[in-house]
C-alpha cells in the first residue's frame, strides 16, 4: 500500500476518527471560516495520539483516500485552508528535479565542491533535500512533488520541469535520456489515482518518444523542460540533442561578462562563447535564463554594473535572470582568498544598493528577474549573511525611493483579477543578428497578463546564415508564450482571472500578423510536449520536434 513520503501510517486510524468527528461538529454550522475552531474543538474533546492540530496535507491525503466516508461539502471548505506558498501564480506549477552527482572538470573559486552532491549546490537547499531522499531518481523525484503539491491543494495539469545539478550538457546523452524519459513517466502516471488508491499502477514507456506522446494527453502535462549549462557547451549537436528531449529553456552560467576576471576566477569560458551560445539558442528557438553573480573575486560594484549593463546590448539580451550574489561556501576555495587578504565581499548595504540600480536604471520591461539570491542556509556560507527575503529589501528600497522595477516579475498580475479591458503592447529590439518582439497584454494598472516572445531569425535576414535543422527555414520563430495568473484546470475558466480567456490566441493572431506582414512564409513554435494539442487546435502541425503553421 503506498503511502505519501513523510507521512505516519501509524496515525491512520486516529487521523480519520479526527476528520469524523471534525466534520459531524462542522455539519451543524457549515462554514469553511470555522474548519479551524471546528479542529481545535475535537482536539480538546477527544483524545488522539497527536496533541496539535496535524499537519494539513495529512488530512487532505485521509479525505482523498477515504473519500466515500467524507461529504463532498467538507472535503471542499478542508481544501481552502491547505492551499500552500509555491510559484505557481505563473500559470504553471514548477517541478524542480536533480541529476546524480558526477565529476564535473572545472573547479571554479566560488564552486562548493562535496562528492556525494551535484556540482555547486549546497545540502540544505530545499530541492536538493528532496532529491537526496529520493537517492536522485528522476521518476521518484518527480512523482512525489506532484503527490506533495496535490495533497497541497494544487492543480498540476500544467508543469514545468527544472532539471537542476549543474552542466546538464556534462552527462551522458544515455543518462539524460533515461532521466527524462523517467520524469515523462512519472508525470503520466494519474496522480490522484494514486493517492486514493495506493496503487501505483505504474508501466513505463518503451522509449522517450512513447513517454512524450502519452504526455500530450495525459492528465499532468508537461509544459517545458528547463535546463542550465554553460555557455561553451552549447553546440548544434547538443541543441539538437535537448530538441529530442524535449528542453525548451536554457538556463547558461554567464557569471560575468569580464574575460580577465572569468580567467581569475577559473571559470575557462569566455565572453565570445556566451554570445555564440545565445545565438545559437535564440535561432533555434529557446527561451534563455543568464545566471549572473554579483560580488564575484576581483570585481566591484561598478564592474558589476558595467555587466548588467553590457547584458542588453544586442548581442545577448537575455529572456530571463538569475541573480546569485556571490557567497562563500565553507567548501569553496574563496575562503584562501578572504584569510590572504585578496578577496572582500561587499557589504549588505553595497548590494542592495546594485540591484536597486540594477531594477530600477537597467531591466527592461521584456525581462523577468527570477530571482535575486539562491535559496540556502546561512549555516552553509561564511559569508556575506544575505537575508533570505533580500528580494523584499530590495523592493522596499525602491518603493522609498518613488520608482518602480519595470521587469515582468514585479508586473505579475499573480492572483489579483484584472482591472479594465486588457491592451495589448508591443516591444520590438535587436538580438543576437535577428529582431525580436515582445508582445504582452496588460490591464489598466499595468500588471503584465500573458506575453509572447516573436523572433525573426538572423537566417530570415541575412540569406548567408542557415537555420539549424530544415524545418526552420524561411519561418519566423514563437520563442515563449506565457499567460499568468493562478494555475487553472485544463478546460476551465474563472472569470476573475487570466487562464483560458483566450488571451493566448489572441497573441498568437497577433504574431501571426506581423509575422506575414513581414512576408515571412512560416511561424515554428518551440513547443513543449505537453502543449502540442493546443497548437494543433490552432492549425500547428509537429515537424521535427517543433510546432510549424504555414501563413496563408
Amino acid at each position: 500500500m503506498f503511502f505519501p513520503e513523510n507521512f505516519p501510517p501509524n496515525l491512520t486510524e486516529d487521523l480519520k476518527n479526527f476528520l469524523l468527528l471534525a466534520q459531524e461538529k462542522w455539519q451543524k454550522n457549515k462554514s469553511p471560516k470555522n474548519i479551524k475552531t471546528v479542529f481545535r474543538a475535537v482536539l480538546k474533546e477527544n483524545k488522539f495520539l497527536f496533541k496539535n492540530i496535524p499537519p494539513i496535507w495529512w488530512l487532505r491525503f485521509i479525505l482523498l483516500r477515504w473519500e466515500k466516508n467524507f461529504s463532498p461539502e467538507f472535503i471542499k471548505a478542508t481544501k481552502s485552508l491547505i492551499k500552500t506558498k509555491v510559484r505557481s501564480y505563473s500559470g504553471i506549477l514548477p517541478v524542480a528535479v536533480f541529476t546524480k552527482p558526477v565529476g564535473c572538470p572545472f573547479h571554479c573559486l566560488y564552486c562548493p565542491e562535496t562528492k556525494t552532491l551535484p556540482k555547486s549546490y549546497l545540502k540544505d537547499e530545499p530541492a536538493l533535500m528532496r532529491a537526496l531522499r529520493e537517492n536522485f531518481d528522476p521518476y521518484s523525484q518527480t512523482r512525489n512533488r506532484l503527490i506533495s503539491l496535490a495533497l497541497s491543494g494544487h492543480n498540476a495539469n500544467k508543469v514545468e520541469i527544472i532539471i537542476k545539478g549543474g552542466t546538464f550538457s556534462f552527462y551522458s546523452q544515455k543518462y539524460r535520456q533515461k532521466f527524462v524519459k523517467e520524469v515523462f513517466d512519472a508525470a503520466n502516471s494519474d496522480i490522484l489515482k494514486i493517492i486514493k488508491t495506493g496503487k501505483e499502477n505504474f508501466s513505463k514507456s518503451k522509449s522517450l518518444i512513447e513517454a512524450q506522446k502519452l504526455n500530450e494527453k495525459a492528465k499532468t502535462r508537461i509544459v517545458g523542460i528547463n535546463i542550465e549549462t554553460r555557455p561553451d557547451f552549447i553546440t548544434p549537436q547538443e541543441i539538437e540533442f535537448l530538441r529530442k528531449l524535449g528542453v525548451t529553456h536554457v538556463e547558461l552560467g554567464v557569471q560575468i561578462l569580464d574575460d580577465d576576471i572569468l580567467k581569475k576566477i577559473n571559470r575557462q569560458q569566455m565572453v565570445s562563447q556566451v554570445i555564440q551560445a545565445t545565438f545559437l539558442l535564440k535561432e533555434s528557438g529557446f527561451k534563455i535564463t543568464y545566471h549572473l553573480m554579483p560580488n564575484l573575486p576581483f570585481s566591484s560594484p561598478e564592474k558589476d554594473l558595467k555587466t548588467f549593463k553590457k547584458v542588453f546590448t544586442s548581442s545577448f539580451s537575455p529572456d530571463h535572470l538569475k541573480i546569485y550574489p556571490t557567497v562563500i561556501p565553507k567548501e569553496s576555495k574563496l575562503k584562501k582568498l578572504i584569510e590572504n587578504k585578496v578577496y572582500r565581499p561587499y557589504s549588505l548595504k553595497k548590494l542592495i544598493s546594485l540591484l536597486v540600480k540594477v531594477k530600477t536604471e537597467i531591466i527592461p520591461p521584456w525581462v523577468r528577474i527570477s530571482r535575486l539570491a539562491r535559496d540556502v542556509s546561512e549555516k552553509s556560507i561564511l559569508a556575506p549573511k544575505i537575508p533570505s527575503n533580500l528580494r523584499e529589501i530590495v523592493l522596499g528600497e525602491i518603493k522609498k525611493l518613488g520608482k518602480k522595477c519595470q521587469c515582468i516579475r514585479c508586473r505579475e498580475i499573480k492572483d489579483k483579477p484584472w482591472k479594465g479591458t486588457p491592451k495589448l503592447r508591443i516591444f520590438n529590439y535587436s538580438a543576437s543578428e535577428g529582431k525580436e518582439y515582445f508582445l504582452e497584454f496588460i490591464d489598466n494598472n499595468h500588471h503584465c497578463l500573458g506575453f509572447l516572445r516573436l523572433r525573426i531569425p538572423a537566417y530570415i535576414l541575412n540569406p548567408k546564415i542557415k537555420p539549424l535543422f530544415s524545418v526552420l527555414k524561411d519561418a519566423a520563430l514563437i520563442r515563449e508564450l506565457h499567460i499568468y495568473g493562478p494555475a487553472t484546470p485544463l478546460a476551465q475558466k474563472d472569470l476573475l482571472f487570466t487562464q483560458h480567456r483566450n488571451l493566448g490566441k489572441k497573441l498568437i493572431a497577433k504574431a501571426e500578423k506581423i509575422t506575414k506582414k513581414l512576408k515571412i512564409k512560416k511561424i515554428a513554435v518551440i513547443s513543449g510536449v505537453g502543449v502540442r494539442e493546443y497548437y494543433r487546435k490552432l492549425g500547428y502541425k509537429l515537424q521535427q520536434t517543433y510546432m510549424v503553421k504555414n501563413l496563408k
